[in-house]
């Protein structure tokens, strides 16, 4: 079992990247969803998703995107 260390507001956080959910950024820290929980760190949402082991980082689409989609 691999655990990482990540930076919380009451101190060190060992998360298992297997158990990881979603990494999300909130207002002011990144939001980690495992499933056990919701812990809040302090790096950016791009180094937790790398510590984790995440190969490629996903982006949100929205309504606004799809609906600027202009085909050739």
């Amino acid at each position: 079992m691999r655990l990482v260390k990540l930076e919380g507001h009451d101190g060190p956080i060992w998360i298992n990247p297997e158990h990881v959910v979603a990494v999300r950024k909130a207002l002011k820290d990144t939001k980690v969803e495992t499933v056990s929980g919701m812990h809040m760190v302090k790096e950016a949402p791009e180094v937790v998703a790398r510590l984790l082991g995440a190969d490629e980082l996903t982006k949100e689409i929205n309504a606004k995107a799809v609906l600027t989609y202009e085909p050739e």
